[in-house]
C-alpha cells in the first residue's frame, strides 16, 4: 500500500519512464503515480523521458540494469526490497511510501543538471552469478537513448530509438511514431467528411489471416499461412508458437497491403514444432509481439469498420506494454482508459495527442481483446488473446 501525503511540488514536473515491471506491477505503480503521486511526474513512453523508473526484484535484474546505463546516462529511480547502492541511481524501498519516492525524484531532477558519470556497480541480485543468455531467450528490452535536452518540437525529436520492442531499428521518433501509427494527418480525422479514411477491414489484411490461424490453433496444431511464392509464417495459439523464414521488414511491408485480390492459404499442417524450427529474425519468435506489431501495422492509424468514435473506451486490462513494441503516448492513453473511460476522438483532445496514436494503440489493444466500448455493439473481431500478452 501507498501511504503518506505529498507537499507542494516546487521544480518542473520531470517526464520518467516505466521499466522492469510485470504487468501486475506496472498497473498499480502507474495507478500510484495517477493518483497519490499525481502531478509529480509525467510517464512517457516516446524516448523523451528524462529519468527512468525500474524495479529491480525483476528477474534478470542485474543485465537489464547494464542494459539500461547502456543506454541512458540519466538519473534513475529504483525500486527494491533492498538497499542499492548504483551510479546516479537513487534507491526507493518496496513497499513503495510516497514520501521516500518523492525524495529520491527531487534528487532524481537535481542530478538532470550534472554531468553524467560512467556506471561502475551492478545491482544486489539474489541470484548470482548472472546466467548466461541462451539463443532461445528474448533480447532484453533496451531503453531508447536520448539527450539530456528534451526536444522542444517534434522536428527536434531525432533521437535514435533502439528499442528492441520497437524492432531493434535506429529511427528518429518522428519515424517511429510513422513506422507504428501511420501518417495520417489531425485534419482527416477532425472532417466529418473524411471519416472512410479513418477504418478498415481486418480481413482485407495480415491482421485478419493471423486471427484466422489463431482460431484454427486455439485448442492444438499449427497452422501456415502461405501465398504461392512467399515466405509462409507458422503459427499454433496453443502452444504460444510463430515461426517465419521472412524477417520482421518483409512481414511490416505486405501488412501495409491490401491480400484482398491474393489468394492466402491458412490451414492446419501435420509438422512438428522442432521440425518448423525458431525464425532466423529473433523479432519474429513470440506470438504476443508478432501479433501486437501486426496490428499496428495493419491499422495505420485506422480502425476496425464498425468501431464507434464516439462510444467510452473502457481498458479491460493492461498490455505487457515493457515486451511490446512501444507507441507514442502508450501509457498515457491506457491509464485515462482504466481511471477514465473516454471515446477515441475526446481521448486525442484530452491527452493533446495525434489522433493516429490513439486509433493505433486501440486496435493493438483490440487484437488481444483488452479494451471495450461502453454502450456500443459488441465486435466479435478479436481473439481472446489475453494469456499471450501476460505469459512472462
Amino acid at each position: 500500500m501507498f501511504k503518506g501525503l505529498f507537499g507542494k511540488k516546487t521544480q518542473p514536473i520531470p517526464k520518467v519512464k516505466l521499466m522492469g515491471m510485470n504487468e501486475r506491477a506496472l498497473n498499480l505503480f502507474t495507478m500510484f503515480l495517477n493518483s497519490s503521486a499525481k502531478g509529480l511526474c509525467e510517464i512517457v513512453d516516446d524516448g523523451s523521458h528524462q529519468i527512468v523508473i525500474i524495479d529491480l526484484d525483476a528477474v534478470d535484474n542485474a543485465r537489464m540494469w547494464l542494459d539500461v546505463r547502456s543506454q541512458f546516462t540519466g538519473p534513475a529511480i529504483v525500486l527494491s526490497v533492498r538497499e542499492q547502492s548504483l551510479t546516479n541511481a537513487f534507491w526507493v524501498s518496496k513497499p513503495v511510501n510516497e514520501d521516500h519516492f518523492k525524495s529520491a525524484l527531487d534528487k532524481a531532477q537535481k542530478a538532470l543538471s550534472q554531468p553524467p558519470s560512467q556506471p561502475a556497480a551492478v545491482p544486489h541480485s539474489p541470484k548470482a552469478p548472472l546466467p548466461a543468455k541462451t539463443e532461445s531467450q528474448t533480447e532484453p528490452i533496451k531503453l531508447a537513448t536520448v539527450t539530456t535536452k528534451t526536444p522542444s518540437s517534434t522536428a527536434e525529436k531525432t533521437t535514435a530509438v533502439t528499442s528492441a520492442a520497437a524492432g531493434g531499428m535506429n529511427e528518429s521518433l518522428e519515424d517511429h511514431a510513422k513506422t507504428c501509427c501511420g501518417e495520417l494527418a489531425d485534419e482527416v480525422y477532425r472532417d466529418p467528411k473524411q471519416r472512410e479514411q479513418l477504418f478498415f477491414n481486418s480481413s482485407d489484411t495480415v491482421l485478419g489471416l493471423l486471427r484466422q490461424a489463431m482460431t484454427l490453433t486455439k485448442e492444438q496444431g499449427i497452422a501456415r499461412i502461405a501465398r504461392e511464392g512467399a515466405h509462409p509464417l507458422y503459427v499454433g495459439y496453443a502452444q504460444d508458437f510463430v515461426s517465419s523464414p521472412m524477417h520482421e521488414a518483409y512481414l511490416r511491408a505486405i501488412c501495409a497491403r491490401n491480400i484482398g485480390e491474393s489468394p492466402v492459404k491458412v490451414e492446419l499442417v501435420d509438422m512438428d514444432i522442432k521440425t518448423i524450427g525458431a525464425s532466423d529474425d529473433v523479432r519474429m519468435r513470440r506470438l504476443d509481439n508478432v501479433l501486437w506489431k501486426t496490428a499496428l501495422w495493419s491499422s495505420r492509424g485506422r480502425v476496425e469498420r464498425g468501431t464507434s468514435l464516439d462510444a467510452p473506451v473502457r481498458l479491460r486490462a493492461w498490455p505487457n506494454i515493457p515486451r511490446l513494441m512501444s507507441v507514442p503516448d502508450g501509457l498515457r492513453i491506457a491509464a485515462l482508459w482504466v481511471t477514465q473511460p473516454t471515446s477515441l476522438l475526446d481521448t486525442a483532445r484530452k491527452l493533446g495527442v495525434p489522433y493516429r496514436f490513439v486509433f493505433s494503440f486501440y486496435c493493438a489493444c483490440q487484437a488481444f481483446d483488452l479494451v471495450e466500448q461502453l454502450g456500443a455493439a459488441k465486435q466479435s473481431s478479436s481473439i481472446h488473446t489475453t494469456k499471450t500478452m501476460t505469459q512472462e
